[in-house]
């Protein structure tokens, strides 16, 4: 056998019984079980095709969790390692499994791999990997396996004990036991992710890699180790000692939990084999998390917020709660707390993260306890927060974070750390902040005092992003993208794999001050596209609201569905240029007796590539300037029979009326601009004509 290049590794294999048909087994079972099917995946983080061999094998996983085995062999010419940086996933015992599986005669990129070594050749195209292991899954074993593992993460010593008992006799005098090491959560480079696993993929380039081949556990190589007494009731128990390493290659080999388990992100996978060829069966064991290091801190806000967006104190609290069994008597807490003004909405902001934060406070301490038990709970008090009296908008945000838990003397390990952080926002406004505004997002909003981005903070449900962007922030020589050729606008993402349907998200404008002229008038240009490919889901829609109890309540003023551009297609995403905006003006004189904050929101339909909005403008309106066809309103409000329309340009338009809970009560042709409301119920309702909407009161 060629030596090891870990010969550092303290690694023996002996056998704990030598032959016993006698003994009794701990754990695997007498009775005859069907196969398992074991998968040697033969991939390489230079193989763009693997990543659809990826996603077949965990959902063949998915479909057969208990008799579906996966091993991601990263070997031949697919898995060389080009540059330094690069993971190196290769093994020796996994190049000499590869050679002799025949693969050189058919190298492409469509995945492929064993399904226990049972067809000649040994490797299959992925399109048949189901159908052949049904076939194997649904055959008795003539052999069963079971593997136990346990794990000290001081000495990190992982022990691995592997017993098979035969059911029946193998037709072979002479079998082989192979042990393997496998590895998930390695965070490297791979081709192909984004096209055909994308949910894998993290940071635009990086893969999280499961089920990688490590090491070979066993003896004698590649093959296994051989197994003698190979007849009916035939029993033996193995047992395999590793010093983990650091690393292997230039790979890490972290010890770290999976979240929401209580295993690790290494497996030992054992199976029995005729020779090389013809594996009857095989076993998957997760690395357990031992008991005795067990913990489960969970973060929770519990912040009493206050219901509007006016610049209010506010005192920040964070619960830790302890979910596990054993008592914890110190961790670590971390908070950071942010005061992220308007430069926020410039940078490229996705799921509320951004790249800037100002005026940052981070503070570190220990907490220590008498005991902290199950189910007990300690709240963290910050600092009451203070508004700045000179900042118009402001989202602050407070980051909280607890580690390094421990039981008395003993480092705790924590199963679940998805619920180890709490993020803390509020978002505030000014009073009476501005009268009039334009905004043509020619630069950061760091200039603009009166806006402020709300995305996630509003509507935690919303998963894309929205930015001010300019063509160069997105690689192109094009110099304009806005609907005066400006060089910048607001950028709404619609991709379908961003999964954003009907969640919105915003722009919002302070307090608007209407005291001198209650006359307001809102425009804004928009421009939007399908995109790449013609689907035939739902246009975005653009949504104007008002809010006159600071965000309390909303009322809808104007709903438009956003109509089609075409597009020439020359880059990978739609850039309108300035003749292929549409312009829109929304009067808000009806909504201003009082002064009121706006917003303006996207909600994405089905499908679409892009939207991109410019050039708002909150405004006086010039009565003696203003045309006909902005001189819109319903009287008499309330009603009590009969709602007038004072625009002769809306005849002939359909209108719909939909009660406060949304549902449509009413739809017809505006044959005269008057509406017979009398069989309506008293309360509130919602007129919606052409791209306008009025509230009003049936009495």
């Amino acid at each position: 056998m060629k030596k090891s290049n870990f010969i550092y590794l303290l690694l023996t294999s002996f056998l704990i019984i030598g032959s016993l048909s006698a003994q009794t087994p701990k754990w695997v079972s007498t009775e005859v079980q069907n196969r398992t099917a074991v998968l040697e995946h033969f991939t390489g983080i230079h193989c763009s095709g693997c990543t659809k061999g990826y996603k077949i094998a965990d959902e063949l996983l998915k479909l057969y969790p208990d008799k579906f085995i996966i091993i991601n062999n990263h070997s031949g010419i697919r898995s060389n390692h080009i540059y330094p940086e690069q993971f190196d996933f290769r093994t020796e015992e996994g190049d000499l499994i590869y050679s002799n599986s025949r693969l050189y005669i058919y190298i492409t990129e469509e995945p492929d791999g064993a399904i226990n070594r049972s067809t000649e050749p040994w490797s299959i195209f992925s399109d048949e990997w189901e159908s052949t292991a049904v076939d194997i899954m649904n055959q008795p074993s003539i052999v069963n396996i079971y593997v136990k593992t346990d794990i000290n993460f001081t000495t990190r010593e992982l022990i691995v004990e592997v017993e098979y008992y035969y059911t029946s006799d193998s037709p072979a005098s002479e079998n082989y036991l192979t042990v393997m090491l496998l590895q998930n959560e390695i965070v490297g480079h791979q081709d192909g992710g984004k096209k055909y696993y994308p949910e894998y993929v993290v940071n635009d380039s990086l893969y999280r890699h499961n089920h990688v081949l490590r090491k070979v556990l066993s003896n004698d190589g590649a093959f296994g180790e051989p197994i003698t007494n190979t007849k009916k009731g035939s029993y033996e128990c193995r047992k395999y000692r590793l010093l983990l390493p650091d690393s292997i290659r230039n790979v890490p080999l972290e010890l770290k939990s999976l979240n929401r388990f209580c295993h690790t992100n290494l497996e030992v996978v054992a199976f029995i084999s005729e020779s090389k060829s013809n594996i009857y069966t095989g076993y998957k064991s997760a690395v357990e998390i031992p008991k005795s290091i067990r913990t489960d801190l969970k973060v929770e806000d519990v912040t009493d917020y206050h219901n509007t967006l006016k610049f209010e104190p506010i005192h920040p609290k964070i619960k830790v709660t302890n979910n596990s069994d054993l008592p914890v008597t110190k961790f670590d807490m971390e908070y950071t707390l942010s005061n992220i003004q308007d430069t926020l909405y410039f940078d490229y902001i996705y799921n509320a993260h951004t790249k800037k934060i100002y005026d940052t406070i981070i503070s570190k301490s220990n907490k220590y306890y008498d005991i902290l038990k199950k189910g007990e709970s300690f709240i963290f008090e910050y600092p009451e927060i203070t508004w700045d009296a000179f900042n118009t908008a402001s989202n602050y945000i407070s980051h909280a974070f607890v580690s390094n838990a421990y039981s008395y003397d003993v480092l705790l390990l924590d199963v679940d750390t998805t619920d180890n952080t709490s993020d803390i926002s509020k978002i505030c406004l000014l009073d009476t902040s501005f009268s009039e505004t334009e905004i043509s997002f020619e630069s950061s909003l760091s200039t603009l005092t009166n806006t402020i981005p709300v995305h996630t903070f509003l509507d935690k449900s919303f998963n894309s992003y929205f930015a001010v962007r300019k063509p160069s922030d997105l690689g192109y020589n094009i110099q304009s993208c806005g609907a005066k050729n400006t060089r910048g606008a607001v950028m709404f993402l619609l991709s379908k794999p961003f999964h954003v349907a009907d969640k919105p998200g915003y722009i919002m404008f302070g307090e608007i001050d209407c005291k001198d002229n209650p006359n307001k008038v809102l425009t804004y240009y928009y421009s939007y596209c399908y995109g790449l490919e013609i689907f035939k889901g739902t246009a975005p829609k653009i949504i104007t609201e008002i809010s006159k109890d600071w965000g309390q309540s909303w009322q809808r003023i104007s709903e438009i569905t956003c109509e089609e551009y075409p597009w020439e297609k020359n880059t990978e995403i739609f850039i309108p240029t300035s003749s292929q905006y549409k312009y829109v003006q929304i009067n808000l004189y009806d909504y201003v007796k009082e002064n009121f904050i706006i917003r303006i929101g996207c909600i994405p339909g089905s499908d679409g590539d892009v939207l991109w909005i410019d050039e708002i403008s909150i405004k006086n309106a010039d009565n003696e300037g203003i045309e006909e066809n902005t001189k819109l309103s319903v009287y008499p409000n309330p009603a009590t029979n009969i709602l007038h329309i004072n625009n002769s340009n809306l005849l002939g338009e359909e209108y719909e009326i939909y009660d406060l809970s949304g549902k449509l009560i009413i739809k017809d042709i505006n044959n005269s601009n008057i509406i017979n409301v009398e069989n309506l119920s008293a309360g509130t309702y919602s007129l919606k004509i052409k791209d306008s909407i009025f509230n009003f009161i049936k009495e």
